[in-house]
């Protein structure tokens, strides 16, 4: 019998995938030469890859018993045990395997594997090293080494691991994906997006990368690409509640509505007790509106959705709280863009969260009471935000963290954002406690800020993150204020103090508010100066050297359809005009609000061209340069800008304004009135129009502004009263 040969051609056949002829020769040799123990072991190999555990232990446990020294034979029937789940089995064989050759990589893999499954983290990270000291090549154990170290918080080497498993085999699909969420969870969202983008490529059809992908292009504010891999991951799984919920917040945020709409109702179709869907479903509302009747449907639609809501109550309390604390994280963000009085619907919006939240998370609701201890040690004072970067919010409430007294306050940040930049770094050296809680569920992060025992929770805005938004709805501070980074009542009943500026509230301000009024001087803050070159170049952004500019920097769905009609009779009156705004992060909010300013202009027979101007989205410095090269400041009605403002007039633009009914409408005249520059505070839309006719067609009257301004810029920035006051408000709530 010529086992030689006859084994040659066996192994010939096995690696060409026929394992039914090569199992049949495989046979042959064993049932010809019983102590051939590689035959029995081959026997076991092949009935392991047909699923026949059973007998691919008695092959293996065969060919032990003839070659108990062939370290590969404890190996494979390692394999086979795990495979039949017996864990303490595999362990067992794989350091046999180990105890004949060392520099096994496989059995040191496959035992770390083992040992993870059974929470022995320390042995299975020194299992998952040493196979790759033993193969460094080994792109599987890296893969399984980085996914031990992300478990245990250790990003960077995860990173680094997963990068390496990638290298060796760059059609290593999982390991794309492990990269993906490993620089997600770090806070690189672009590293992430390329990853995930990587995966797709490998394998169209794979829904866990299209669906990631998504995510992280929602996260960066890509949605044009986001919906496109959304509908894509869709395509390979139709019913995904998850993947129509994402599309209908992409859909939402271009403006797309019908669509979005559509996409919300089928996840309700799909999951009836779904909250995200419909809570969306009945509460959404567009960025930009068609005209003012657009505006009050949209709004009776909300106010009817959210009694729908608040009726059906009940049967949310008696959801799971897991899918609960995820699907109920929204904003009501457009809201307060409409211009008019929240507090009755914030605050029905906020009892219908703590409804749902009280039964499902009771622990978060329970009273603090105040550490009687208090007077004997600093005031423990925690910030919670995902806006501590270089935006209005922190650029507004930085001073509030890194002025206050350390000698009676003892700082704790809980910064959820993934953004990192010189802000951020700037809080996170003065803060005593600095905690970033990127992709922590809400659960963990509200037991992480009760645990410090805080005297005092500060949220800097509520209204735009929607993690903050529901966390606002709990107790977890014996005191809670927020600040006005999203200036519009929270509606929350935990939220105790509304900390607001003096100089831009109204007097029936407290009308306003559900929480109390604590009112600060100044502008609110120490507010730096922003750098500005001061330097007017038209011809680099294509604006008419020939034309009176009139810059309007807001966003386009702060500017309410008020509005229109003062940029009309503007254009109207002033031949020369021509309107500068800044796209929106969005085609379709552009078009959008184009066409409705379009709408006006023809049917007042004004001509668009050259007499609009949409400057694309830029970096601080060119936008600085625009605020030079502009000769007029528009703002807005109902909203009025805030760092908008602030970095006009540090670039000596002049501006105009129209008092509003509500602080959000207040802030530029607050700024104005400090300087006093009274004359270019309007008192009704006429004078606001003629006003910025006069600033726009005066030169010598512009000049004279532009100098008033220079001269008393020091009066709205770099004032310390605010924080000085804010000190003083929050000893008083523990003195005594």
């Amino acid at each position: 019998m010529d086992v030689s040969g006859m084994m040659e051609r066996a192994t010939l056949l096995h690696r060409s995938g026929k394992l039914e002829e090569a199992r049949r020769l495989y046979m042959e040799i064993a049932q010809g030469a019983p102590d051939f123990a590689e035959a029995w072991h081959r026997l076991g190999l092949i009935a392991q890859a047909a699923g026949r555990l059973d007998e691919a232990e008695d092959f293996m446990r065969r060919a032990i018993r003839l070659d108990e020294r062939q370290p590969l034979y404890s190996f494979g029937l390692g394999l086979v045990m795990q495979d039949k789940n017996q864990p303490g089995e595999a362990e067992k064989l794989f350091g046999q395997a180990l105890v004949l050759n060392p520099n096994l990589a496989p059995a040191y893999n496959h035992l770390g594997v083992v040992l993870q499954g059974e929470q022995r983290v320390e042995e299975a990270l020194h299992c998952f090293r040493e196979a790759v000291r033993c193969h460094p090549g080994y792109a599987r154990a890296f893969n399984n080494l980085g996914n031990l170290l992300k478990a245990g918080d250790e990003l960077p080497e995860a990173i680094n691991c997963f990068r390496e498993a990638v290298r060796l085999s760059p059609d290593y699909r999982l390991a794309l994906i492990n990269l993906g969420k490993t620089l997600q969870e770090s806070g690189d969202m672009a590293g992430a997006e390329e990853s995930y983008r990587q995966a797709a490529k490998l394998d169209p059809d794979d829904f866990e990368a299209f669906s990631s992908l998504g995510a992280v292009q929602i996260m960066q504010v890509k949605l044009e690409q986001a919906e496109q891999a959304f509908k894509r991951a869709l395509a390979l799984r139709p019913d995904s509640v998850a993947q129509l919920n994402w599309l209908g917040y992409a859909l939402r945020e271009q403006g797309k509505m019908d669509e979005s709409l559509a996409a919300y109702r089928r996840a309700s179709e799909l999951d009836t007790d779904n909250l995200q869907a419909l809570l969306e479903g009945n509460l959404a509302l567009p960025p930009i509106y068609s005209d003012r009747a657009d505006v009050a449907a949209s709004r009776r639609k909300y106010s009817e959705g959210l009694a729908r809501l608040r009726d059906e109550a009940g049967r949310f309390k008696r959801l799971p709280a897991i899918p609960v604390l995820a699907q109920l994280q929204r904003s009501n963000f457009y809201l307060a863009y409409q211009g008019q009085n929240d507090r009755q619907l914030q605050s029905g919006y906020g009892d219908f969260v703590a409804d749902v939240l009280s039964s499902v998370v009771p622990e978060f609701f329970e009273p603090i009471p105040q550490d009687k201890n208090v007077a004997k040690r600093r005031l423990r004072v925690g910030f919670l935000s995902s806006f501590l970067r270089e935006c209005t919010v922190g650029y507004y409430f930085k001073s509030w963290i890194t002025s206050l007294d350390r000698g009676r306050f003892e700082i704790f940040i809980y910064y959820t954002g993934h953004w990192r930049d010189t802000v951020t770094r700037e809080i996170e050296a003065s803060a005593d406690h600095y905690v970033r809680l990127i992709g922590v569920e809400v659960a963990g992060i509200a037991r992480r800020v009760k645990s410090d025992g805080l005297d005092v929770l500060i949220y800097p805005e509520m209204g735009m993150d929607v993690t903050g938004c529901m966390l606002g709805a709990m107790r977890l501070a014996p005191v809670q204020c927020v600040a006005w980074g999203h200036p519009v009542t929270t509606g929350h009943r935990n939220i105790d103090y509304y900390l607001s500026c003096a100089s831009m509230e109204p007097e029936n301000a407290r009308e306003h508010y559900s929480e109390q009024l604590v009112l600060l001087g100044g502008i609110g803050t120490r507010y730096v100066k922003p750098a500005h070159s001061l330097h007017a170049d038209r011809k680099q952004f294509s604006l008419p050297a020939e034309r009176h500019l009139y810059l309007c920097p807001q966003s386009l769905f702060k500017i309410h359809p008020d509005n229109d009609e003062i940029f009309l009779d503007i254009l109207e009156q002033d031949q020369k005009a021509a309107l500068v705004f800044f796209q929106g992060m969005f085609a379709t909010v552009t078009q959008a609000f184009m066409a409705r300013l379009g709408r006006g202009m023809v049917a007042r027979k004004l001509a668009v061209l050259k007499r609009v101007i949409f400057l694309p989205r830029m970096d601080h410095d060119a936008y600085s340069q625009v605020n030079c090269s502009c000769d007029v400041m528009l703002d807005t009605l109902h909203w009025s800008g805030g760092n908008t403002s602030l970095d006009a007039l540090a670039c000596a633009l002049p501006m105009v304004t129209l008092p509003g009914e509500f602080m959000r409408g207040r802030q530029s005249y607050a700024m104005l009135k400090a300087m006093g520059l009274d004359e270019l505070i309007a008192r009704d839309k006429n004078d606001y129009v003629a006003i910025a006719l006069r600033l726009g067609t005066d030169a010598a009257w512009r000049q004279e502004i532009r100098q008033r301004i220079k001269q008393n810029i020091g009066k709205i920035f770099e004032n310390e009263s605010p924080v000085k006051e804010l000190e003083q408000f929050l000893l008083s709530r523990f003195a005594g």
